[in-house]
């Protein structure tokens, strides 16, 4: 008799012990979604709660975004039962476009989910796009030869967008469009910079315009490259002479 109060006992403290957890419990479940935003509201914000609905003390050993993009600072690390934490989010959405998805990885002492992930998610709409990228990839040039690059600029709205103010630094480099200039409705226009180098050298160059768009106010493209004085002389195909 005596034996079995003993385990009954035992397994009283030991049940209790097991449930006796933090647990871990995300505002907004795994993901946060900001719908669709445009580039001018960067950086996005959002303050997201952190709960420990466990009956033992929630400790939050690191919280690490995925993205330099992102910042979450927590407001305390460790949380009581029924205590709360909240997450101050920003994360910056200058030059993207189109669906967004970053993470945050949290850690804490929860056994059941020690690693959780909190998805960052939003729809980024911009008035243009550019292809293949916002810069001018110039690469190897060479001293006296010609060098040309282009940007193709895609307009992804039904108005018409005049660009305006149009500055190419250095001046020594050329670019095919001028005040004035219109991109047509869902068309696009290539932009061509060229530059003939006259120093061997690192290159690099800014172009900067203005928009009638609202959503546009200004565009900035740049571009980089390495000058090099001779352009490696050809080996030609002459033909091997094996040894008899």
């Amino acid at each position: 008799m005596k034996r079995n109060a003993i385990l009954i006992i035992t397994f009283f403290l030991f049940t209790g012990i097991l449930l006796s957890q933090p647990k871990l419990k995300i505002e907004c479940g795994d993901t946060y979604n900001w719908g669709n935003v445009k580039e001018k509201d960067s950086p996005l914000k959002a303050k997201v709660k952190l709960y420990n609905v466990g009956t033992d003390s929630l400790k939050i050993m690191n919280v690490k975004p995925t993205c330099g993009c992102t910042t979450a600072p927590l407001d305390k690390n460790v949380l009581g039962p029924g205590d709360s934490a909240t997450l101050d989010i920003k994360l910056t959405i200058s030059g993207i476009s189109g669906a967004l998805h970053k993470t945050i990885n949290i850690k804490s002492n929860d056994s059941l989910k020690p690693n959780a992930v909190l998805h960052l998610r939003a729809e980024v709409e911009v008035p243009v796009t550019f292809y293949p990228s916002k810069f001018f990839a110039f690469g190897q040039m060479y001293v006296g030869e010609e060098a040309k690059r282009s940007v193709k600029m895609i307009n992804k709205t039904n108005q018409r967008i005049m660009l305006k103010d149009i500055d190419m630094q250095p001046p020594s480099i050329e670019v095919n469009i001028e005040d004035g200039d219109i991109l047509p409705p869902n068309g696009e226009i290539e932009i061509i910079a060229t530059i003939t180098p006259d120093k061997a050298g690192t290159f690099s160059c800014r172009l900067t315009f203005k928009t009638n768009h609202p959503d546009l106010p200004e565009v900035n493209l740049t571009g980089w490259g390495n000058i090099n004085n001779e352009k490696p002389k050809s080996t030609g195909n002459a033909e091997t002479v094996k040894p008899k």
